[in-house]
């Protein structure tokens, strides 16, 4: 009987002989199906894997994105996928501005479909006067036990980009998604994962050493709010004026400027009830 090789080992083959090819030191896994791509990376880093590692799974059942929502996906609908890695940052605001900075590089780039990032961590577009999602980046950190690293933490970044617009039904008055295939057949995921694991080691770095500050003005570029009055779930309402050099979202209350943090927050438009 012959050995058939599953979709998953051989994708895994493919991706890890283009990462070697490259000289990355990410380890990569593919699973065929997995609750989350997070929960399984957090639970190998608790059995003891530091190294910098891209865990892909092909269908995932039970994905978590910010504030307890749920990211399914399933094979060629969606691209899910982990990425983890060992940072010591002085400041941990505006990582996930910066890791939406290289995934919007990574999705489009010949910069021809005028992503935007929306703060503090999905990636929207604009198609006929309204907002669609494309992608979410959920970032999630644990404690070592390396010596002589106290500070260093083992960070886990959790991507999902939607490839094909997604069927079930929305709420409303939700920001709708959008799949990435609609805008740019010719991408593949592929190519995405490998941008993306070329462009983040350098990323990272910068970031470990001088924080969110070198990446504003990429941010500023990119910003899906700028402008626009915005409401917070706490009950804030405010004009967006960008972001601070921490990764700060900064609006204008009252005449005056005030910076958030909370990332837990959900931040929208005036007018719409979820983002």
């Amino acid at each position: 009987m012959k050995n058939v090789t599953s979709p998953s080992n051989q994708l895994q083959t493919e991706l890890k002989s283009k990462i070697d090819s490259l000289d990355l030191k990410w380890q990569i896994q593919v699973l065929d199906t997995i609750d989350s791509t997070s929960s399984e990376l957090i639970r190998q880093v608790k059995s003891g894997l530091q190294e910098p590692k891209i865990l892909l799974a092909m269908k995932q059942t039970q994905g978590r994105g910010r504030r307890g929502n749920t990211w399914f996906s399933s094979p060629n609908d969606s691209l899910t996928l982990s990425l983890g890695f060992l940072l010591e940052p002085k400041n941990w605001l505006g990582l996930s501005l910066c890791v939406g900075i290289d995934l919007i590089q990574s999705m489009d780039p010949q910069q021809r479909l005028d992503l935007q990032l929306k703060w503090p961590n999905d990636v929207w577009v604009k198609r006929n006067g309204q907002y669609r999602k494309l992608a979410g980046i959920l970032i999630e950190t644990l404690t070592t036990n390396l010596p002589h690293k106290d500070s260093a933490r083992y960070c886990v970044v959790g991507i999902g980009v939607n490839l094909q617009t997604p069927a079930f039904e929305m709420d409303a008055h939700a920001i709708p998604p959008l799949g990435l295939f609609e805008l740019e057949p010719e991408r593949s995921a592929n190519e995405i994962i490998l941008d993306l694991a070329r462009r983040l080691p350098k990323t990272l770095h910068c970031f470990e050493l001088e924080g969110f500050s070198p990446f504003k003005p990429k941010f500023e570029a990119l910003n899906a709010l700028q402008g626009l009055d915005l409401f917070l779930s706490d009950g804030t309402r405010g004009i967006c004026h960008g972001v601070n050099d921490q990764g700060e979202l900064m609006l204008l209350q009252d005449g005056r400027l005030q910076a958030h943090n909370n990332l837990e927050l959900s931040v929208r438009p005036f007018g719409t009830t979820k983002t």
